[in-house]
C-alpha cells in the first residue's frame, strides 16, 4: 500500500485545471495553480505531485556552480588506502569548499568542511546527479520545495535530482560533511520508506 501525505489544498483529481480565485495572490492574476510532478522513474517509484501559485519554471538567474573534470591518480591497480579526511583545512562554503576523494562512473564522494555559509537566499538544483549528505557533527535545517526540516548529527539526507534545496547548519564550523553524488537515481529500501523518526 502507498503512502500518501497530503499539505494545503489540492484539486478532487490529479491533472485539472485547479482554480485558486481568491485564496491568494496568483501569478499574473490568472487564478490557477500550477501542477508540478516531481519524479526520477516516472510513476513506478515514489513521486510528488505539488501545485504552486507561480510557474516553478521561474527563477532570477541560473549559473554553472562549479564544473571540474575529475583526474585519476594513476593506473596502477587497485590497492588499499587509508583516506584521513577529518583534518582538512576548511574553506569555501559546502558547495565551493567541497574536496572530491573518490570517483568512477557511477558516483563521486566529496568532503566538505566550510568556513562560511552560502549567500542567504541561494538555493541549490541538482540537474543530472542525485546528491546524498552525511554528516558528522553538524545540526541545521534543510529547505527545499517540500518544505523545512530540521536534522542533525549522523542523519542522512537523499535530494533527487531536480529538487530546488538549500542547507543552513546552526553553526558553520562546526559542519563536516561526506556528499555522495550518483548519476542515477538513488533506491530507498522497502523497509525504509516508512520511517519516521522521533525527537
Amino acid at each position: 500500500m502507498p503512502f500518501y501525505q497530503r499539505l494545503g489544498q489540492i484539486p478532487r483529481k490529479h491533472h485539472i485545471w485547479f482554480h485558486r480565485n481568491g485564496a491568494a495572490p496568483t501569478y499574473k492574476n490568472e487564478g490557477i495553480a500550477y501542477e508540478h510532478v516531481i519524479t526520477t522513474e516516472g510513476f513506478n517509484e515514489a513521486y510528488s505531485i505539488m501545485y504552486h501559485l507561480r510557474p516553478p519554471t521561474r527563477v532570477r538567474s541560473v549559473k554553472l556552480l562549479k564544473c571540474e573534470e575529475l583526474k585519476k591518480a594513476a593506473d596502477s591497480p587497485l590497492r588499499h588506502h587509508h583516506l584521513k579526511t577529518a583534518n582538512i583545512p576548511r574553506r569555501g562554503d559546502l558547495y565551493s569548499g567541497r574536496i572530491p576523494i573518490l570517483f568512477n562512473q557511477d558516483m563521486t564522494a566529496w568532503r566538505a568542511r566550510p568556513e562560511k555559509l552560502h549567500g542567504k537566499f541561494e538555493y541549490y538544483k541538482m540537474a543530472a546527479p542525485t546528491k546524498s549528505f552525511s554528516f558528522s557533527k553538524v545540526a541545521a535545517r534543510s529547505r527545499s520545495v517540500f518544505g523545512k526540516q530540521r536534522y542533525r548529527a549522523e542523519d542522512y539526507i537523499v535530494v533527487p535530482r531536480g529538487i530546488t534545496y538549500r542547507l543552513v547548519p546552526d553553526k558553520v564550523e562546526e559542519e563536516d560533511y561526506l556528499i555522495l553524488e550518483s548519476s542515477g537515481p538513488v533506491r530507498i529500501p522497502k523497509r525504509y520508506l516508512n520511517q519516521r523518526r522521533s525527537d
